[in-house]
């Protein structure tokens, strides 16, 4: 069985790759990758191939896979433009399952770019798999990392509003189950959507204070509006477009909308999500000098 890994680099993709390889080591695992001259750390049994998902003459790499796993470059936010032709290809080369990233609440909110992508994937008549996480642990050691470590600062639009968390290991375990699972138990996993929280709920001034116990420094987090936002992530180099799409993420936060807790990943793994405060602990070194 061929899989296709897209995203392959990033904290979810190589997380899934990583895990697909030590429990299905009889898949052959594809990373796609847009540069083969450099350095991937991938393991042994995990192939790599030219890809880039704006240049269709990379997409031949999939041709012989049985399943992709689709991730949204961030920066992309015009799915009929940067997402379809690549579905389109998958279909006549003969892909048949697509497990995508998505988006918590993503059937309800219509300008996020995941929600189109959800459509293609119907439309075109694979089989799939929508995986719906909340917002990324990892985004504070990413996008924000140096605003907490440089600064001691979080500062988001997302007002006063909750947010369930959630680990991208545990994502990725979600992932590389579904990918990796045989035609006998597939069925459990097919034309489903599956929300994917962590156990908790909480605000960004309650995430500041974990951080400010964890680091032995204060940190603070300042409701920013829409507008300072902006200005904030363009001053350090952030794309409009993926600043964009990061405002409508965090908006859902600030109207109240992401605090929502499901039992999906417990049922699916059988155990409790990574809670916030052991993420912070094996993410310390991220944030310090």
């Amino acid at each position: 069985m061929k899989i296709f890994i897209t995203g392959a680099t990033g904290n979810v993709g190589a997380e899934t790759i990583r895990i697909l390889s030590q429990q299905y080591p009889e898949a052959a695992i594809v990373a796609g990758v847009r540069s083969l001259q450099k350095e991937h750390d991938f393991p042994a049994n995990v192939q790599t191939a030219a890809f880039d998902v704006l240049d269709p003459k990379t997409f031949n790499s999939l041709q012989g896979a049985e399943k992709l796993f689709l991730v949204r470059p961030p920066q992309l936010s015009q799915p009929k433009h940067d997402i379809l032709p690549l579905l389109q290809f998958a279909r006549s080369a003969g892909v048949r399952h697509v497990v995508f990233l998505s988006l918590l609440g993503v059937q309800f909110n219509f300008f996020a770019p995941h929600h189109k992508i959800e459509q293609y994937i119907r439309q075109l008549g694979f089989r799939f798999t929508f995986l719906r996480p909340s917002f990324f642990m990892q985004n504070l050691v990413t996008t924000h990392r140096a605003d907490i470590r440089d600064r001691h600062q979080i500062l988001l639009p997302a007002g006063k509003g909750r947010t369930s968390f959630i680990d991208v290991r545990d994502i990725a375990a979600v992932a590389a189950m579904v990918l990796g699972a045989d035609r006998s138990v597939e069925p459990n996993y097919l034309d489903k959507a599956f929300d994917l929280t962590g156990s908790e709920a909480l605000t960004y001034s309650e995430v500041a204070a974990i951080l400010s116990e964890v680091l032995a420094t204060p940190i603070t987090y300042r409701a920013a509006s829409i507008r300072e936002f902006s200005q904030h992530m363009a001053d350090q180099g952030f794309p409009q477009e993926f600043t964009r799409v990061t405002i409508g993420i965090y908006s859902v936060a600030r109207f109240g909308f992401a605090g929502k807790i499901t039992p999906d990943l417990q049922q699916l793994l059988d155990r409790e999500p990574i809670s916030f405060c052991q993420f912070a602990a094996d993410y310390r070194a991220e944030w310090q000098l």
